[in-house]
């Protein structure tokens, strides 16, 4: 069985505007595995060629997202810190994303995730009043079409990448369903 699904978040770089760093913009993700993540040197390979792709295409990583196991578990576990860690040696204000799947619904109704800042060398839950995205009603309707259309059953993460290295983790094909739906 599937015990949680390891994502990494990305980012199109940002310039500084007056001393003060412009706010986040994630633009993209990329799955990375569907079960259990316990082998280091697959995320190694996963994340250095993730972060060579990003160079080529002018992004960064800026954080992981993780859904748990169970449904009300949106606490980061050691694996998720990790990741996440290791991420904000590359880019300091990255984040640590969690799905709170009690929340889920195919309609999207609200943001499901839980954002985590490294601040102390702890990872502390942002204010949920916070907003996380630019405009969630373009997200909703967006995801919720995702759904409805089961895209979910195209998804390529790395793990399948690395089972078949002609399946690509980019997921043109769902890339394009969403501009399709912008």
């Amino acid at each position: 069985g599937t015990s949680c699904s390891h994502e990494v978040a990305e980012k199109q770089k940002e310039k500084k505007r007056d001393g003060h760093s412009a706010p986040v913009l994630c633009v993209d993700c990329v799955p990375l595995f569907h079960g259990t993540l316990a082998l280091a040197p697959m995320l190694e390979v996963a994340l250095t060629v993730i972060d060579t792709w990003c160079k080529e295409n002018r992004y960064v990583i800026a954080g992981y997202y993780q859904a748990n196991e169970r449904i009300k578990d949106i606490r980061p576990n050691q694996v998720a810190e990790k990741v996440a860690a290791r991420i904000s040696e590359n880019f300091s204000e990255a984040a640590l994303i969690m799905v709170d799947n009690s929340r889920f619904t195919m309609e999207c109704y609200e943001p499901i995730l839980a954002v985590f800042e490294h601040h102390e060398n702890k990872w502390k839950c942002r204010d949920s009043t916070v907003d996380c995205c630019e405009d969630w009603l373009e997200a909703q309707k967006i995801t919720a079409a995702l759904l409805e259309s089961r895209s979910y059953e195209n998804l390529i993460d790395f793990d399948n990448h690395l089972d078949d290295l002609r399946n690509d983790w980019t997921n043109p094909e769902i890339n394009k369903s969403v501009l399709h739906l912008c």
